[in-house]
């Protein structure tokens, strides 16, 4: 960990970028050497991110992925929750990928470097389990957008954007409701950026 983050910083400073920036550099440089890639990395059908990756969490719901997040989830709850359901873990934390379970194996996660941004971190989780966008989920819970009935849902819906939009969806979870909107397009639009 100190040398990726020595690395990273001779190169911040070298090439006048954010340490972040450096970071993934190293991060992509190393990646592609073939003693560091993994003939497979296990396909993830579900993700527990830890404590300091909430907003990840929400992104990849948006994406379509199942991302479980609780913002008070300690350490052993985290290896306990992932081993029990089967998840993968993404974390910032290095210790963490010292445990045994992690460290051997059983419990398969990947290390974010903590300096990147969200969408770094979305581009990242997308590259390395080979990821694409797919039907949103609810980005609070991660449950099941469902098309919803305009007419039953009409004293939810605000009344200009009743006026004007006629699909709307509701998370078969929590019951919070969705619509195409301005907002829902610029998520779309970042989505595929990062899925390029």
């Amino acid at each position: 960990m100190q040398w990726l983050l020595a690395k990273a910083g001779r190169i911040s400073v070298a090439q006048a970028i954010t340490l972040s920036g450096a970071l993934t550099q190293v991060y992509d440089e190393l990646s592609s050497k073939p003693y560091f890639q993994r003939d497979s990395r296990p396909a993830a059908n579900l993700f527990l991110c830890d404590a300091g990756l909430g907003g990840l969490a929400r992104w990849l719901r948006a994406a379509g992925h199942q991302a479980l997040w609780r913002a008070d989830i300690d350490d052993d709850e985290l290896l306990r929750e992932a081993r029990e359901k089967g998840a993968t873990i993404l974390t910032t934390d290095s210790g963490l990928l010292e445990r045994r379970l992690v460290r051997d194996g059983i419990i398969p996660a990947l290390w974010l470097p903590p300096t990147l941004k969200i969408r770094a971190q979305l581009a990242l989780v997308f590259r390395e389990f080979v990821l694409k966008a797919g039907e949103p989920r609810c980005m609070s819970c991660g449950g099941e957008l469902v098309r919803g009935d305009k007419e039953a849902l009409r004293e939810r819906i605000p009344p200009r954007t009743y006026r004007w939009l006629d699909e709307y969806f509701v998370c078969r979870t929590c019951g919070k409701l969705f619509w195409r909107g301005t907002h829902w397009e610029r998520i779309a639009r970042q989505l595929r950026n990062v899925s390029k």
